[in-house]
């Protein structure tokens, strides 16, 4: 165990940037996944392939939440599905405060522009071609 915590000492001097702001730094997926190792609550990524498809894609290709580190083991919850699939609505729900009208009456100055372009290049193959 002391060797284990001293070859990851050395690799994280190696790796970051020594500073009294960043006093800890690791790997979010690695560390949350050698967590659940000791304490037996990684999913099993095949397990899941052959009795529910559709959650191990989720976990699998998914962002890394602690959702799916209860979906079993010690403190299983039969919430942790539901929200692995609906993870997506609650991290987008905040940028969607707004409802954004879009108004039909709006400057036409766009469609001027595209239709100043139309007679220009209609004109330029007039003129080229005759």
């Amino acid at each position: 165990m002391k060797y284990d915590i001293k070859q990851k000492k050395d690799a994280m001097q190696k790796r970051y940037v020594t500073s009294n702001r960043h006093t800890i730094q690791v790997d979010y997926v690695d560390y949350m996944d050698e967590l659940a190792i000791q304490m037996g609550v990684k999913p099993n990524i095949w397990s899941l392939l052959l009795t529910d498809p559709k959650l191990a894609k989720e976990a699998f290709f998914g962002p890394c939440t602690p959702y799916q580190y209860r979906l079993t083991g010690p403190g299983k919850w039969s919430g942790a599905r539901q929200a692995i699939f609906t993870q997506w609505d609650r991290a987008l729900k905040p940028t969607r405060t707004r409802v954004i009208t879009y108004n039909l009456n709006q400057s036409s100055v766009p469609v001027l522009v595209k239709l100043l372009g139309l007679i220009i290049l209609l004109a330029a193959w007039y003129f080229y071609t005759f």
